[in-house]
């Protein structure tokens, strides 16, 4: 897997390759389409207001291992803070 940074700059030169006037909202899409391509997310470093009441709710049910619990957590907080993050 390449490294966050090769991949932010990779998407910012193929995104804008011209000396002037650069579009950085381009530049900005460009960089989030390549992230999540790679299978990252950029998520705040505290939970928006709604997601913790939203994933309680959603938390998986049943006997599931620490590592699991944790994993299905850490997936269900990180795919949906955009629908809370305002």
């Amino acid at each position: 897997m390449a490294v966050i940074q090769d991949i932010i700059a990779a998407a910012i030169k193929k995104a804008d390759s011209s000396m002037f006037n650069e579009n950085y909202s381009k530049q900005a899409a460009a960089v989030i389409q390549a992230v999540q391509k790679a299978g990252y997310e950029i998520v705040p470093t505290k939970p928006p207001e709604g997601l913790v009441p939203y994933v309680h709710d959603n938390m998986p049910f049943g006997r599931l291992r620490p590592s699991e619990l944790v994993t299905q957590l850490y997936t269900l907080m990180v795919s949906n803070v955009r629908r809370f993050d305002k």
